[in-house]
């Protein structure tokens, strides 16, 4: 039997940044060798795996994922299964979510499905917004047919070992963007000579501050967050010619999501043409929104009451981008949290470690979803 606590401390202790999870997708296969999995996939998709399990009949097709990636994060924890990593650390949960993929795909060894057929998705690059994309656009998983897709979140301040979910959206729909603005240098002391983008730049954000709208409860729920502002450089003598300004925004609905960006790409343009700067606009780190199905919400409602774990029916989605997001907008299926007990420091700060105990409470959600569903 596999030590997975063990495993996820090992994990823990050797993180690695979205897409440069070499180590761990190794360690991931060795693991599923031990159990005895036969059929696992690689290199479809960064260091992404799949481990494929049948049951004895035809059936269908469920798909789980976690995550297996780090955050570019200082660790302050002392604990001996700290990171070993200058800079960065797992602190999101992708550890254990990992460990509880690999507790899951030991209870599928040991208990062969009679029907059907499980995917185990450990993906890579969750936290960049890359690793779904990569994965669905590298036209792996078309060889399947997918009835439902999984995946769940550990979740601070909620009840250790709850479950929480909604029919709906779960989680927002959340893009970045940085617009690089470029004029023309001159001497300072005549600004009329260059094209400075500083009134641009003040425009801009003023702009994107109407639109921000943070009550989760309106339909207009709409995040405008500022990221960075660059601007010329410290050479006093010179007007400035050059400047960037980053944002990340989130609503609910993609499309929605997808008007607001085409109402900002008019306005860059409309502005940097009366103004005479040259542009240009990138787009990154995009998260489409969590829309759990209503069979596939049901059926979690009812694994937690058969498996006698309280269960919280949340009535806001979360604020929060989720790459599963992707794999929802194409298969039916959900995402759920977990909670990590009310004092978890929160997810992305110095001090989070993902709780042990949730590994073998997601494993058997997981097992019991199987069940429910081939």
């Amino acid at each position: 039997m596999l030590n997975t606590i063990q495993l996820r401390h090992q994990i823990h202790a050797h993180p690695e940044l979205s897409g440069q999870e070499s180590w761990t997708s190794a360690f991931i296969v060795e693991q599923l060798k031990k159990l005895g999995v036969t059929k696992i996939h690689t290199g479809f998709s960064q260091y992404s795996i799949v481990a494929e399990i049948d049951g004895q009949k035809a059936g269908k097709t469920l798909l789980f994922r976690c995550e297996i990636d780090a955050l570019p994060i200082q660790e302050t924890n002392t604990f001996a299964h700290r990171s070993t990593i200058t800079g960065i650390s797992h602190k999101c949960g992708h550890d254990g979510h990992t460990a509880t993929m690999l507790a899951f795909a030991e209870k599928l060894i040991q208990y062969p499905l009679s029907n059907g057929k499980v995917l185990l998705l450990f993906q890579s690059a969750e936290e960049t917004g890359a690793g779904a994309k990569a994965a669905i656009e590298s036209g792996f998983f078309k060889q399947f047919s997918i009835d439902y897709a999984f995946a769940y979140h550990n979740l601070p301040s909620f009840p250790l070992g709850s479950v929480l979910c909604k029919e709906g959206i779960f989680t927002p729909s959340v893009e970045s963007f940085c617009v690089e603005l470029l004029g023309k240098p001159c001497h300072a002391s005549q600004p009329a000579n260059g094209i400075n983008p500083a009134d641009t730049v003040a425009q801009f954000i003023q702009f994107m501050a109407q639109f921000h709208q943070p009550d989760k409860a309106k339909a207009d729920y709409f995040v405008v967050t500022l990221i960075h502002v660059h601007m010329g450089e410290k050479a006093y003598g010179t007007s400035a010619s050059h400047a960037e300004i980053g944002y990340t925004i989130r609503t609910w609905e993609s499309s929605i999501l997808e008007h607001y960006k085409e109402k900002i790409t008019a306005f860059i343009e409309e502005i940097c043409q009366k103004e005479r700067l040259e542009h240009h606009i990138s787009w990154f780190e995009s998260f489409k929104s969590n829309n759990n199905h209503p069979n596939a919400f049901a059926n979690i409602k009812a694994v937690s009451a058969k498996k006698d774990i309280a269960f919280i029916e949340i009535e806001q989605p979360f604020d929060f981008g989720e790459d599963f997001g992707l794999f929802t907008d194409t298969y039916k299926g959900a995402m759920f949290g977990i909670g990590s007990g009310e004092d978890c420091p929160a997810l992305h700060t110095i001090d989070y470690d993902f709780p042990d105990e949730l590994i073998e409470i997601g494993s058997d959600v997981f097992m019991e979803l199987v069940h429910e569903l081939v």
